[in-house]
């Protein structure tokens, strides 16, 4: 993608038609865009992927960097102003510090990005650099040989050091993912916090979803959000809520605590036991260009056909925004996720990317 191309996505669009705020028929304000870039990933993750991998995609079919630069800008214009990089696993996309560059042009209020961390060593430096603002790590466990078994041949001493990269990167927040799940990490929450907290981190845990049809979601294996506030303040005493200094726009709720005379978050993101529907702010762009209006669900807009129509300019920008409004005025109440693994959609996780 050239200079010139960026500019023109992302400065050439005026929207003279559907004034005001993107706004869903709940009058739920959408400011929050997930960006997937690939449905490539070079983990296998058990609660993500099936044990066979997926059919990648053809190249030919994903969204180009020009169309992605468009979409966030057209979307920008009406009240989107937080961005968030994802896959399957967005480092494995080509020149992705180009994009990011691009993207950073657009002054939008957050730009950042959801990694596996395998390639972090090599790319945090040349990604702060770009301009992008802030990182999630996903780190289920600190022992490497659980690792290689959740991610199927992930390696954790390259996560610690794209860890580490991170660190000295300057990023404005690094926040770390863990899947909470019974009977396999969950005898390491405390752990991970520790380990979190000592680096100025901040580590999140996430209820596993039963996303692909409920396959991937097994038996026992929900640790819901009560058990793990329970094992936190267990070790670390009560917790206190309404953290509000943790960067984001996203659906933790934090905790805090008082540990070793500091006060640490810690945060929550339990979609199954404890949704957070009503203040949903987020839409999701696929990398074939589908708009998902939520997570949760199948149905998706085809964007990709419109900004491949041929239309320029402010018909383009037209053209994409009344979609977007027609898919967010149908944006449901909520999902229909259950404890036994059943409510979820047919799509993977690696293909809409959390």
């Amino acid at each position: 993608m050239s200079a010139a191309a960026g500019r023109t996505a992302g400065a050439g669009l005026a929207l003279p038609l559907y004034p005001g705020p993107l706004v869903d028929g709940l009058s739920r304000p959408i400011s929050y865009l997930r960006v997937s870039l690939t449905d490539r990933c070079n983990y296998r993750c058990t609660y993500c992927m099936p044990p066979e991998g997926i059919n990648p995609l053809p190249r030919s079919e994903l969204l180009t960097f020009e169309e992605i630069v468009t979409v966030v800008a057209v979307l920008q214009q009406v009240g989107v102003r937080r961005v968030r990089l994802t896959g399957g696993e967005p480092t494995v996309r080509k020149d992705l510090v180009v994009l990011v560059s691009h993207l950073a042009r657009l002054g939008l209020d957050d730009l950042a990005l959801s990694t596996n961390g395998e390639r972090l060593a090599e790319l945090a430096g040349p990604l702060r650099q770009a301009g992008l603002g802030r990182l999630n790590i996903s780190l289920d466990t600190l022992d490497a040989a659980r690792f290689a078994q959740v991610t199927r041949h992930g390696h954790l001493d390259r996560v610690l050091a794209g860890i580490e990269a991170a660190r000295a990167a300057g990023f404005a927040c690094i926040k770390l993912n863990t899947v909470a799940v019974a009977g396999f990490n969950d005898d390491e929450l405390p752990a991970i916090c520790r380990f979190a907290w000592a680096r100025g981190l901040v580590p999140r845990f996430i209820e596993i979803m039963p996303m692909s049809g409920g396959a991937l979601f097994y038996p026992g294996s929900l640790l819901p959000a009560a058990r793990i506030r329970a094992l936190l303040e267990e070790a670390f005493g009560p917790g206190e809520p309404g953290v509000t200094y943790v960067p984001g726009a996203g659906p933790a709720r934090y905790l805090q605590f008082r540990v070793e005379g500091k006060s640490v978050p810690v945060g929550i993101i339990s979609a199954v036991t404890e949704p957070f529907c009503d203040t949903c702010n987020r839409v999701r762009l696929s990398a074939t260009g589908q708009l998902h209006v939520c997570l949760a669900h199948d149905e998706s807009t085809d964007l990709r056909t419109v900004l491949r129509s041929g239309l320029r300019d402010a018909e383009l920008a037209a053209a994409l925004l009344a979609a977007v409004r027609g898919a967010v005025a149908a944006k449901r109440a909520g999902h229909a996720f259950t404890r036994a693994g059943c409510g979820g959609p047919r799509k993977h996780m690696v293909s809409i990317g959390g």
